[in-house]
């Protein structure tokens, strides 16, 4: 079925741009021709970010009836508990809100009905492209991104780096563009200059919560609305701030989307009802609810008589750091497997730079002989630079403490300097 609406929308739009990148232009047509000719794929394709070729492995697993399992370029292969359910064509390998990764398992359907969705809401036109900053192996980046082009024909444009200079030039390059991007990057941008005058005729934030100053100051500077946006691994797009001003509220992400519900059930958790909403995890645990149609979010909120959408906070696992998941269970493992430690502790803590929202903290305790610069230095050859915990405690005292005393520690003790982390407490 996906492989079909590919092969229509390669041929509705065959000499047009399908992406924009280093290496120039590749029209629809020569993206199916390299699709088609790709090897065939007898199992799950993991597909890749970082180029052209990301995209050719996708469209090979849906011709060969495959799911596709979208990774970072240097990440590790994922695990999954078991193999994708017959008729899965996507999985989304993430931590999500618990914090633990896992598969989510989406059939062609699913996948169709989010992108079809998003489409409607954010009218996503092939005329105008999407500029690709976010990764494309996360949820936002695959469904606001990739699954427009390859459905629907809404061309791409590449970045390999979101720095200021780089989105410059592509706002050059463009009479109009649609940009998904997180709050951290929004803010960069804000300070570099560039927002004044960008042919942007949608400005997206997700992954984190948007600070209602910087999204009141770039309106204010510029001119330009950011909208809110709000979804989910498991069910895709939810809720979507429509309004040209902005929000009275940070609170507010916006309206449900068409075709989805948000109820709100007895523990407060939000609960999405949509026809996008996965089949099931590799890995399930005892208080999922996931499946016919229906998921209950680990996030807190309610709806007010208007309609909108209101989150008041979450109760999963994860550390969202600038947009992206971290799992505390990764880190703490990673950290184990340098050898140097005889225990650790991983948790989010809040970050003073509003769009970074949390950043990682780390109570560490080491056998003598081990210095913080080693131990850094060894985790660091183990995780991505985000997933590094800025903030590091060796206190031996701090071991007794419950989750929130260890929160209100860590963030008691001023940085010592940008990256650096706390050494308090080291032997």
């Amino acid at each position: 079925m996906l492989y079909l609406r590919w092969l229509e929308t390669a041929r509705r739009f065959a000499d047009l741009p399908a992406l924009f990148d280093g290496g120039g232009v590749m029209t629809f047509a020569e993206l199916a021709a390299a699709a088609q000719h790709a090897p065939r794929a007898g199992e799950a394709v993991i597909a890749r970010t970082g180029g052209r070729g990301f995209f050719v492995e996708i469209l090979r697993a849906w011709r060969d009836g495959r799911a596709v399992i979208p990774v970072e370029h240097d990440a590790p292969a994922p695990v999954l508990r078991r193999p994708p359910d017959e008729g899965t064509r996507l999985v989304k390998y993430t931590p999500g809100a618990s914090g633990i990764p896992r598969g989510i398992f989406l059939n062609a359907a699913q996948v169709i009905a989010d992108a079809e969705r998003l489409v409607e809401a954010m009218r996503l036109t092939p005329d105008t492209p999407n500029l690709a900053v976010v990764s494309l192996s996360h949820s936002y980046g695959f469904c606001n991104v990739v699954l427009p082009m390859l459905l629907h024909g809404v061309p791409m444009r590449l970045l390999s780096l979101p720095f200021p200079r780089v989105v410059e030039e592509a706002f050059h390059q463009h009479a109009a563009l649609v940009l998904p991007a997180v709050p951290s990057m929004w803010r960069a941008w804000q300070r570099a200059g560039i927002l004044k005058d960008a042919p942007l005729r949608l400005a997206l934030s997700a992954g984190a919560p948007l600070a209602l100053a910087l999204e009141r100051q770039v309106f204010e500077e510029t001119g330009l609305k950011i909208h809110n946006f709000y979804g989910a691994s498991e069910c895709g797009g939810i809720a979507f701030d429509t309004s040209e001003t902005p929000r009275e509220s940070a609170e507010i992400i916006g309206s449900p989307l068409p075709g989805v519900r948000v109820d709100v059930a007895r523990d407060g958790r939000l609960q999405v009802t949509s026809d996008a909403v996965a089949d099931a995890y590799d890995a399930p645990r005892g208080d999922d609810v996931l499946g016919n149609g229906v998921y209950l979010t680990r996030d807190l909120g309610f709806s007010d008589p208007q309609g909108l959408v209101h989150l008041l906070g979450t109760t999963g696992g994860a550390i969202n750091v600038a947009g992206r998941k971290i799992s505390p269970a990764k880190v703490e493992a990673a950290i184990m497997a340098t050898g140097q430690v005889l225990r650790v502790r991983v948790l989010g803590i809040p970050s003073s730079d509003p769009e970074r929202f949390e950043e990682i903290a780390a109570l560490v305790e080491v056998p003598a002989g081990v210095t913080p610069a080693a131990l850094k230095s060894a985790v660091a050859e183990r995780l991505q630079l985000w997933e590094v915990p800025r903030h590091w405690r060796f206190d031996p005292a701090a071991w007794a403490l419950g989750a929130v005393e260890l929160r209100k520690l860590f963030t008691a003790v001023p940085q010592t300097g940008r990256g650096c982390g706390i050494l308090e407490g080291f032997p």
